[in-house]
């Protein structure tokens, strides 16, 4: 049967079993081996959500209070220098003066900037030994949007003028002062009572502000290439935006930093009505394919509990286990285990993914449930005979994930 598919594209197969009732006791699926058909090979696409709301991206927070007056300093300097970039893209609206953006953007690369960002959490260390929901805090304050933009400021004073280059750092900057609201809702009150209004938000707002990036580290200038040839929503509000820009942002800057190639690929496709999967796959080294094995085995998940590092704490992939889990109302445990995120190394190529759930209306979600019945009664009326395998050919995955009644 595998042999028949020959597709431009995945074509799912579903195979029904029938048992002597005619009822359809179990749903195969298989794929033909399209350039994307690895993606869907990476996991299963048997996937639940296991929580009656939607998630709202809150959950992972801590107040200003948590820290000492001198990280406190160091939080409001750098949230001040990133919400008055982006606050001055919104002022000047189609009259934007690049001259001046760019050199509001020319302080993310000097020694005062970088030292005021990397030493945050340091003076709270130094008291006592800090809880790791501040170390996981601490991580993405430094961490997040701040790798690129920082090699954004860099090109910048190479490529003065690049209006391109700007607006891109522009929203960087954007992305960051958001992410810093989600971490410490008091940091901005007002901000953050709208980043919780419900706002939907398309997918390409995720993967188009990162095609074509270009992030020159010390020593190597990687480029990342993002795909997604599918249109949805993906978060209802700002909130939970963050809470996707946080796990992209853990992934690709690791992507970035580690690659052996000059390009990092970041995939995402739909696997059904309700469910995405986004991958980022970056090349290795031998010395780096060794370390894994002889860290992990052939087993990667404990890359996402955290505390496995080759230069670092080991905090950025356990935070991204902790917001899937919550977007599928599971533990962190539960969510690696069963494969909601993880990596694997093929040949010489690592991939990481991680999963999201579609954000569907009240509406839609009554139209997807009603697809849903008309193709359980379709598949009910296949011929009772035993024995029987019935094959419906899909180019459409949205019922993929269909759970037929025994």
């Amino acid at each position: 049967m595998l042999s028949e598919l020959d597709s431009s594209t995945i074509l799912p197969l579903i195979i029904f079993e029938k048992c002597d009732q005619g009822t359809p006791q179990s749903v195969n699926y298989y794929f033909s081996m399209t350039p994307q058909g690895f993606y869907w090979a990476l996991a299963s696409t048997d996937l639940k959500i296991h929580r009656g709301d939607r998630y709202d991206g809150g959950g992972f927070r801590l107040s200003l209070d948590a820290l000492v007056p001198e990280d406190v300093s160091l939080v409001l300097r750098l949230y001040r220098a990133l919400k008055r970039v982006y606050d001055l893209w919104l002022y000047m609206g189609e009259t934007s003066d690049y001259q001046l953006l760019q050199t509001q953007l020319m302080q993310f690369y000097t020694p005062e900037f970088l030292r005021t960002a990397q030493a945050i959490g340091t003076a709270t260390y130094a008291l006592d030994d800090p809880p790791q929901e501040l170390r996981k805090a601490c991580h993405d304050l430094r961490g997040g949007a701040l790798t690129a933009l920082t090699s954004f400021s860099r090109l910048l004073s190479r490529r003065p003028g690049d209006q391109h280059l700007v607006r891109k750092a522009v929203f960087l900057a954007r992305d960051h002062a958001k992410m810093m609201r989600s971490i410490l809702p008091d940091l901005d009150e007002a901000i953050h009572a709208a980043d919780e209004r419900v706002k939907r938000h398309s997918i390409h707002e995720f993967v188009d502000k990162w095609h074509e990036i270009t992030v020159e580290m010390v020593s190597k200038r990687i480029r990342v290439v993002a795909l997604c040839d599918f249109e949805c929503y993906i978060t209802s509000r700002c909130l939970e935006s963050s809470a996707v820009d946080r796990i992209l942002y853990n992934y690709i800057n690791n992507g970035v930093r580690f690659s052996d190639g000059e390009i990092v690929r970041l995939t995402v496709i739909r696997l059904n009505s309700v469910l995405t999967r986004w991958v980022v796959e970056n090349q290795l080294t031998n010395r780096q394919k060794v370390w894994l094995h002889q860290t992990l085995g052939d087993e990667l998940a404990g890359l996402f509990q955290g505390g496995y590092t080759r230069s670092g704490e080991g905090i950025g992939l356990s935070n991204c286990s902790d917001l899937v889990a919550a977007s599928f109302g599971l533990s962190p445990s539960e969510a690696i285990e069963r494969g909601y995120l993880g990596a694997r190394v093929f040949e010489d190529t690592y991939y990481a993914w991680f999963h999201w759930p579609i954000y569907l209306s009240e509406d839609e979600n009554e139209q997807t449930a009603s697809k849903a019945a008309s193709f359980t009664r379709l598949a009910k009326s296949a011929p009772a005979k035993p024995g029987v395998r019935v094959a419906i050919c899909c180019k459409s995955t949205s019922l993929a994930n269909l759970t037929l009644p025994a």
